[in-house]
């Protein structure tokens, strides 16, 4: 399956044609993202590699999520994020923000090295502290609750007038899967969110949800994200296609802003597609069919950015 995304992604890109699409006026910060987007793809395909020659111990990749790379360049570097285990994009933007390559902490957490900048090597997570990247273990849903603790801290130590890890208008991003939306402790920390706001108390916090369909081998319900947090009172729903890096940045920047500016928890809708299965030990030819499949390939993100 490795192949098969790395070959159709080289095929497709050598039959685009100009003109597809209107110009964007992002220019540079377009190539940046399409950059952390590239990174994301590339370190995917050596935790394969890495596996298969004994040299790597993690192999759940970001491959159909990189339209993430644009949730990043719409928030500051500054924003405390805790991050979905398929947000390498977010992860390589972030740092690029800085001014910094974070290939390097990606591939040496995949190979469990003792000197890897995030967690010591103890498992292959996104997180850096000068870039506001709270680790996170690999238990789903697990670090909503604390970006919701997070979120209320920022607001706290402003009333308190106590020293902060973030700036007085930082905002809380928080991201994971349709899948970990079902869980307990992700259905709770959304409530408490949007209970805690209820009460008037600031609760800057972006909830943002990778929808690629699929809970590992158990296909998530068509709509039920949006029928479950479209039109919950007291969190306002965006939704934007990560196959449309631009449309993305935008509606990101979008919710972004309304939770900077009221204070309030807001949920972005963000679809994907999962490439090359769950993990490298998965054979998704067991629960899903081959046309499936190949409709995720023509849903690559990546395509989606290198339309001329």
């Amino acid at each position: 399956m490795t192949e098969q995304v790395d070959e159709h992604f080289v095929e497709a890109l050598r039959a685009l044609s100009p003109g597809r699409r209107p110009a964007t006026t992002l220019g540079p910060q377009l190539l940046e993202m399409f950059d952390a987007q590239l990174g994301s793809r590339h370190v995917d395909l050596a935790a394969r590699e890495f596996r298969a020659r004994g040299l790597g111990y993690y192999t759940i990749g970001s491959s159909g999520h990189e339209g993430n790379a644009a949730v990043a360049a719409a928030l500051r570097p500054t924003d405390p994020a805790l991050l979905h285990y398929r947000s390498g994009a977010f992860y390589l933007q972030r740092m690029a923000q800085l001014g910094r390559n974070g290939l390097l902490d990606v591939l040496l957490g995949m190979m469990a090295a003792t000197d890897e900048p995030i967690a010591g090597g103890r498992h292959k997570v996104f997180g850096h502290h000068d870039a506001a990247i709270i680790p996170q273990t690999s238990t789903i849903a697990s670090h909503l609750p604390r970006a919701l603790g997070v979120a209320f801290a920022i607001e706290r130590a402003r009333k308190l007038g106590v020293p902060s890890a973030w700036p007085d208008d930082a905002i809380t991003v928080c991201s994971f899967g349709d899948a970990s939306a079902n869980h307990s402790t992700a259905a709770g920390a959304i409530n408490a969110a949007v209970y805690t706001a209820y009460q008037g108390l600031p609760v800057p916090l972006l909830f943002v949800c990778e929808d690629n369909g699929i809970g590992i081998s158990v296909p998530t319900p068509r709509g039920w994200i949006a029928t479950a947090y479209g039109s919950r009172e007291g969190l306002r729903y965006f939704q934007a296609s990560g196959f449309d890096l631009v449309q993305t940045r935008e509606i990101a920047m979008e919710a972004a802003e309304h939770v900077r500016r009221h204070r309030k928890p807001a949920f972005l809708h963000l679809s994907t597609v999962r490439l090359m299965g769950h993990a490298g030990s998965d054979a998704e030819v067991a629960y899903r069919s081959t046309s499936d499949i190949a409709a995720g390939l023509a849903r690559d993100p990546l395509l989606g950015t290198a339309e001329p």
